[in-house]
């Protein structure tokens, strides 16, 4: 029965000793426009400051965003940009071990106006057309006669093509090309 007790005893005190320790922290929080809108793919990058280490993402569908797994103290600068508002940066940010720094930022609108970008295209070469359907390597008469062939067959040929592989292309069976 002691024997029992002492192991008892033993096994409560490697679990408690065993737990993971928490050495890192995190920053999350929000990003909303100024009429409280989120902003969704707006860009999130936090410096520790002494080190130069950068803690990046973006924004979800929501505005949310999280950096996980940061390095506890600071400070850390926090830079948010998104396009056509003004980038807010955030200095003298100190993490606590364990702990979630929350971060709700509110971005202003950039008062300057973008102009118009016009894209036009032209008749050009027909490279792309509605009867294209996937790459395309095209092996004439001059390719013919002037490359060095090894085993004087097609495939000294086809490994011209990157998708090529033993007379397969694109990863399809070879009965199914022509």
């Amino acid at each position: 029965m002691k024997k029992m007790y002492a192991f008892a005893v033993l096994f409560c005190c490697i679990a408690i000793t065993s737990f993971a320790q928490v050495t890192t922290s995190n920053i999350r929080g929000l990003v909303v426009d100024d009429q409280n809108q989120p902003l969704p793919g707006a860009s999130v990058v936090a410096i520790h400051t002494p080190t130069g280490t950068k803690y990046g993402g973006s924004t979800n569908f929501d505005g949310r965003y999280n950096l996980l797994n940061m390095r506890v103290g600071g400070p850390y600068t926090v830079t948010v940009s998104y396009v056509g508002f003004n980038t807010q940066e955030i200095k003298d940010i100190f993490l606590t071990l364990g702990k979630t720094y929350s971060l709700d930022l509110t971005m202003i609108p950039d008062t300057q106006q973008l102009d118009e970008v016009v894209v036009r295209g032209t008749g050009g070469n027909n490279i792309f057309g509605n009867d294209r359907t996937g790459s395309e390597t095209s092996v004439g008469r001059r390719e013919i006669t002037t490359l060095p062939t090894i085993a004087r067959s097609q495939a000294d040929f086809t490994r011209l093509e990157p998708s090529s592989s033993a007379g397969s292309f694109g990863g399809r069976n070879d009965q199914f090309n022509n």
